[in-house]
């Protein structure tokens, strides 16, 4: 979507797709009313987006805890197929 030769923010299609009369008169420089509300999902946002931050490095750890745990299983059956071969 474009306007005036730039690009329509994140934000902005937020608020046309809530509601395309207050995205217009948002553009007409008329203030939204619901200002708490914008600011409410503003901070619902940045929440929601450490919680996915934080499940990720979360992840990240258990899949490299797996790795370490698969090549000790590894090495110690490897070992002990040695050791009962010797």
């Amino acid at each position: 979507m474009r306007r005036h030769d730039r690009f329509i923010s994140a934000s902005e299609i937020g608020t046309w797709c809530c509601c395309n009369g207050a995205w217009y008169l948002q553009q007409l420089g008329h203030p939204s009313a619901l200002v708490e509300k914008q600011l409410d999902g503003a901070q619902y946002q940045q929440t929601h987006f450490q919680n996915l931050r934080v499940a990720r490095r979360q992840r990240a750890v258990s899949r490299v805890v797996m790795l370490i745990c698969l090549v000790l299983f590894i090495l110690l059956g490897i070992g002990g197929s040695w050791s009962a071969r010797w």
